[in-house]
């Protein structure tokens, strides 16, 4: 409850986006608030600036946390689980929040959830659409990073009134921390390595699983159906609503047809579906469920269409990091493609990736980033050999150009991380654009 919140001190960990956001609800709220930051303040000037404009000194440059004042600690998915900043304030007794936890003790209105390794970003803005076409005043907030899409979970709990609707993407790390939070619909769309850096294979799932854990019978649970075998399937309370690709022709079909979708590839036919199921669950009628799903057209970054000249279409899919995102938008894409991709490999079999493009109808392959030699070695191991390799993003593009035919696709379908030569995938998705629409001016 939000007078929970009055005359408490509490630590927030961070001074990016979702610390931000709680510094200044919580502030309003009536809490005093204790901004801390391991980066020292000529990296944080305009955050400091905002810190102060609420009346908060920040705490910096690694400054140790004072846990024995403090009534709750909330810290950034940034922060790893295993930091000793968090470790010590467990030990101290001091309950440890995410973000997400903080934004469901704030919220009046409703809120559906949707997790999974893929898909989260596209199934989240469609439900998000799906509630608008129905009338309702409809955050969407969370972890999506979608073009003009931004909002830290906690600013749309507290700017949401009790009849709005609140639909959020939640991450594995924004999990590992939850306490009370409970969607009213939560949908765990996939799960699949990722992540391997930061979390094993077993606390990645684990965390995913956690978005149905405080539900009850009154609320629904979307479940991708190749999950139902795990036992964790079996301990979730709600009303279990699966879905996959089986019949996913005809189960689509009570919401929309497939020759509607403006979404391209099968993975997208089951965000679509499980958005779908979640609107219904929710109580949004049918034909606002039909409408915005006929007319959604997708997100930037994720298969997004850019230009096409010379005969050869360039298709942006920065947000694909992961192995089966690779596979997926592969799969996607019927025609011959060039395919650019690497960047900083997150863990797993690099096989996986060699196997998806031997799979496929892929031309050629362009590498960039630090673990283009890993990536080149797992294709040359499995007799793939047409590959190249470039110095940036933009030689990438030039040189794709360069080696496709009339008819082909150019798509840029990382499978990494892109903090080795990007400040984020958006930033790599937004220089891949410019790369071809300067192309495109050449042509």
């Amino acid at each position: 409850m939000r007078e929970d919140f009055a005359n408490k001190i509490i630590a927030v960990l961070g001074l990016a986006r979702s610390g931000m956001a709680c510094a200044e609800v919580l502030t309003a709220l009536g809490a005093t608030v204790r901004l801390y930051d391991s980066k020292p303040e000529a990296e944080l000037a305009d955050a400091v600036q905002a810190a102060r404009a609420l009346g908060i000194e920040p705490r910096l440059d690694g400054v140790a946390v004072d846990y024995a004042e403090l009534d709750w600690l909330i810290t950034s998915p940034g922060v790893r689980r295993d930091a000793s900043v968090l470790q010590e304030a467990v030990r101290a007794g001091v309950p440890v929040w995410s973000e997400i936890e903080a934004a469901y003790r704030v919220a009046r209105a409703p809120m559906l959830a949707i997790t999974g390794t893929n898909g989260k970003t596209t199934t989240t803005a469609l439900l998000g659409e799906m509630a608008r076409a129905a009338g309702r005043t409809t955050f969407v907030a969370g972890n999506i990073a979608a073009g003009e899409i931004a909002m830290p979970l906690i600013k749309a709990a507290f700017e949401a009134a009790p009849e709005d609707v609140i639909v959020a993407e939640i991450s594995s790390f924004q999990l590992e921390w939850i306490d009370t939070f409970r969607p009213r619909v939560a949908a765990l769309l996939n799960i699949t390595p990722d992540h391997g850096d930061r979390q094993t294979p077993e606390e990645y799932a684990a965390a995913k699983w956690r978005i149905f854990e405080n539900q009850s019978a009154g609320d629904t649970a979307v479940l991708n159906a190749s999950l139902l075998g795990d036992p964790r399937a079996e301990q979730i309370q709600a009303r279990v609503e699966p879905f996959g690709r089986e019949n996913i022709t005809e189960r689509l079909a009570e919401f929309v047809t497939v020759a509607e979708l403006k979404l391209i590839g099968m993975h997208n036919q089951e965000n679509v579906l499980a958005a779908a199921l979640m609107a219904r669950a929710f109580g949004l009628p049918g034909d606002a469920v039909r409408k915005a799903a006929a007319e959604f057209r997708g997100v930037v970054h994720r298969l997004e269409p850019v230009a096409e000249f010379g005969g050869v279409r360039y298709i942006n899919n920065s947000m694909c990091t992961n192995a089966d995102a690779f596979a997926r938008s592969l799969e996607a894409i019927e025609q011959p493609k060039i395919v650019i991709m690497g960047g900083v490999f997150k863990g797993g079999e690099l096989t996986t990736l060699a196997e998806a493009v031997r799979a496929s109808d892929v031309w050629s392959v362009v590498l960039i980033g630090r673990s283009a030699p890993q990536i080149d070695d797992a294709l040359q191991s499995v007799g793939y050999t047409k590959t190249h390799q470039a110095e940036s993003l933009g030689a990438a593009t030039s040189l794709a150009r360069d080696l496709a035919r009339t008819g082909d696709v150019v798509v840029l379908a990382p499978a990494c991380a892109s903090f080795d030569m990007f400040r984020d995938f958006e930033d790599r998705g937004d220089q891949f654009r410019e790369a071809v629409r300067r192309l495109e001016r050449e042509a």
